[in-house]
C-alpha cells in the first residue's frame, strides 16, 4: 500500500521505487498505488523489476474508499509475508485488521507526515498499531521517539535511485552550454558559478530554503557579480517565490533563473554544471537531493535544523548553517565556498566518494533487509 512511485515525484515516491526494486528481486508483489493513475494501461516502470516473478499493480486515482476496500480484500484472501505501507495515515486503515489478528503491517516514517504538529489522529493510529516502523534517517527516528518513547523504530537510510542515477560518470564536468530565461526576460548562458536548488515549490513545503536563497542572493551577488542562482522546481508556491525574486534590485534579475519543472536531461546538466548545491531546509526527513548533488561531485550547503546533518558531513562534503532563516549565514556559507574553490572541490570529491561507499542501491538493499529483520536472498517459500 503506497501513495505513489512511478507517476509521482518527491522523496516518498523515490523511497517506494527503492523498496519495490529490493522486494521484486526475490518476491512476487501486489502493489496498490493510492494517488496514481494508469498510464498507457500500466502503472509499473519495468526498469525497476529485475526478476521474472509476478508483479501485480493497481492505481486508484486517489479514491480512498475503493483503495482501502481493495487492500482489505487482498490481505484477507492472500497470505503475505510482508505488508508494507509508505504513510502512517494510509496505514491507519489496516489497524482494525491488527485488532482482529488478521494481519500485521510495516510502515515507513518519512518526515513531514510524522514531524510536529503531525501525525494527526489518523496518523497516530497508523503509527501505533504497526508491527514494525522504519525511519528513513536517524533524525527522523529520534524526532518520533522523543514524543513516543514506547515505540520501537528501525533506521534505514535511503540511497540513489537505481534507474534514474548512474553514478559512474558523475564526476565528469559538463562541457556543453546551458541557456535559459532569467528574471529579466532574456535568455542567458549559465556559467560555472551557479548556485543550484532543486525542490518542490509548495505552500505546504515552505521549509525547503528557496525564500532565504532569494533574499541572500543580493549579498552573494555583491561579492561575486558573476554568481547565478537557479531555482528548479514547480508547485503552487512558484508565483509567490517569483514575485519575491522580482522584488529584488534590478541589477540581480539577470542572474536569477526560475525555469519551473525541468526534464531529467536538463536537470542532469544543471547538476554537473553548477558550482554548488544549496538547500538550507528546516523540514527534511532525509534529503535525497543532497545525494544527487554529491553524486555529481558538488559541495552542498544545508542546515543543522533537520535530517540534513545525517547526509551532509560538515566541513567534509559541505557546509551547514546554524540558522537556515538567516540570509547572512546562508550568503556567507556560499561566498566562502566561492572564495575557496579548492576546498569546494575537495568537498565535492568527498561527497562523491561517500555516495559510492554508502548511498547506492546495493547499500540500501542491505540496510532494508536488516531493518525488516529478514534475511536477503532467502528466496520464496
Amino acid at each position: 500500500m503506497i501513495t505513489g512511485a512511478f507517476d509521482s515525484d518527491g522523496g516518498i515516491a523515490a523511497l517506494n521505487r527503492l523498496t519495490i526494486s529490493a522486494l521484486a528481486e526475490q518476491y512476487s508483489l501486489d502493489i496498490l498505488l493510492f494517488a496514481e493513475k494508469e498510464t498507457n494501461g500500466t502503472v509499473i516502470d519495468p526498469r525497476y523489476i529485475s526478476n521474472a516473478l509476478p508483479i501485480h499493480a493497481r492505481a486508484f486515482s486517489g479514491n480512498k474508499m475503493i483503495f482501502v476496500f481493495s487492500a482489505w480484500r487482498a490481505i484477507l484472501f492472500n497470505k503475505y509475508d510482508l505488508i508494507l505501507v509508505d504513510h502512517v495515515n494510509l496505514a491507519s486503515s489496516l489497524a482494525p485488521l491488527c485488532w482482529l489478528g488478521l494481519g500485521k503491517y510495516t510502515v515507513w516514517l518519512c518526515g513531514m507526515e510524522v514531524f510536529p504538529p503531525r501525525p494527526d489522529f489518523e496518523g497516530r493510529i497508523g503509527l501505533k498499531y504497526a508491527s514494525r516502523r522504519l525511519a528513513i534517517s536517524e533524525y527522523t527516528r529520534q524526532n518520533i521517539e522523543a514524543r513516543y518513547p514506547k515505540l520501537s523504530i528501525e533506521v534505514c537510510d535511503l540511497a540513489l535511485d537505481p534507474v534514474r542515477h548512474d553514478p559512474s560518470e558523475y564526476l565528469e564536468e559538463y562541457a556543453g552550454a546551458v541557456e535559459m530565461e532569467s528574471l529579466d526576460g532574456n535568455r542567458r548562458r549559465l556559467n560555472r558559478r551557479v548556485v543550484l536548488h532543486v525542490g518542490r515549490m509548495s505552500t505546504f513545503e515552505r521549509f525547503k530554503g528557496q525564500e532565504v536563497l532569494i533574499d541572500a542572493f543580493p549579498i552573494i551577488h555583491k561579492k561575486n557579480p558573476d554568481a547565478q542562482l537557479v531555482l528548479a522546481g514547480k508547485g503552487d508556491d512558484f508565483e509567490r517565490l517569483k514575485s519575491r525574486a522580482l522584488s529584488l534590485p534590478l541589477d540581480v534579475h539577470a542572474n536569477i533563473f526560475m525555469p519551473g519543472f525541468v526534464a531529467d536531461d536538463l536537470l542532469e546538466r544543471l547538476y554537473r554544471l553548477c558550482f554548488l548545491f544549496a538547500m538550507p531546509s528546516i523540514g527534511e526527513g532525509f534529503g535525497l537531493v543532497y545525494l544527487e548533488a554529491m553524486s555529481r561531485g558538488k559541495p552542498c550547503v544545508g542546515a543543522r535544523a533537520d535530517a540534513t546533518p545525517c547526509v551532509i558531513r560538515e566541513g567534509e562534503t559541505g557546509v551547514l548553517v546554524d540558522d537556515p532563516r538567516s540570509t547572512k549565514q546562508v550568503a556567507d556559507s556560499i561566498i566562502w565556498l566561492f572564495e575557496h574553490p579548492e576546498s569546494a572541490k575537495q568537498m565535492g570529491r568527498a561527497g562523491y566518494d561517500l555516495v559510492q561507499a554508502y548511498y547506492l542501491f546495493p547499500h540500501f538493499r542491505e540496510r532494508f533487509w536488516a531493518a525488516l529483520g529478514m534475511a536477503p536472498w532467502s528466496g520464496i517459500d
